[in-house]
């Protein structure tokens, strides 16, 4: 995934480039410190995504988005908390608070590759067709290290306070996540939440009772507040695969 780095500080720009070294699949194409620059560069070059700070001198980061003709993924960066809402609003990726630590900023950028590949999954895919040809992974910190999970490979996920287990095909891993946290990492057609402690994979699911799922023999349990919207997604996977 290319990108570039838009900030007026040149300490900033350096402390991304530190830490997105650090992460195989970012490619750097260029660094500016004037917006004004990083648009004539924009006009003649395509992206996939922008780390984008705020504050700047001539135009700034909230406003820049505006001049592009093509929009790449936006991460934002800037010390500020009050913009998060407008960031929000342009449909930014993430808004990244400096300083910027590396597991923060990992999240995001897992995000990105994310929205990258849904952007490639077209609409015409099915929820079937697409769960084979996906090829895509999230990094998961759990402790100090940091485990690559490929997404068909996760059954479900289960919340308990501020840490959640991923659940996959081979192994448990505990993280200190929020449920809210995971469902923003994760493709939103291959997961649905069914309980406020439990977001599953309709891949994995072998049973649907009435009151819960089964996934490898075990009994999973769907709450009213999101009874009705996880039967409406069974019966559209149901109608698609029987068309």
């Amino acid at each position: 995934m290319n990108y570039i780095i838009i900030d007026d500080e040149p300490d900033a720009i350096d402390v991304l480039k530190f830490h997105l070294s650090n992460i195989p699949f970012m490619e750097l194409k260029a660094t500016f410190r004037d917006p004004m620059d990083a648009l004539e560069y924009l006009q003649k070059y395509t992206v996939d995504l922008l780390f984008l700070d705020i504050n700047m001198p001539k135009l700034s980061g909230i406003s820049f988005p505006k001049f592009l003709q093509k929009q790449p993924l936006i991460i934002f960066t800037t010390a500020y908390s009050e913009y998060a809402l407008e960031s929000y609003e342009l449909k930014a990726v993430d808004y990244l608070l400096k300083p910027i630590e590396f597991d923060r900023l990992l999240q995001a950028v897992m995000k990105a590759k994310l929205a990258l590949n849904q952007n490639k999954v077209t609409v015409e895919t099915s929820p079937e067709t697409s769960h084979s040809v996906s090829e895509q992974t999230v990094f998961i910190k759990s402790g100090s290290e940091f485990h690559q999970l490929p997404i068909q490979n996760i059954k479900y996920i289960e919340s308990e306070g501020n840490y959640v287990t991923f659940h996959t095909a081979k192994r448990s891993i505990l993280a200190r996540y929020k449920i809210s946290e995971v469902k923003e990492l994760l493709p939103q057609q291959f997961f649905v939440r069914i309980h406020r402690s439990y977001i599953i994979a309709t891949k994995h699911i072998e049973t649907v009772k009435k009151h819960c799922v089964i996934i490898d023999g075990n009994e999973i349990p769907i709450s009213s507040n999101y009874r009705e919207s996880f039967l409406a997604i069974i019966d559209s996977i149901s109608k698609k695969r029987n068309n």
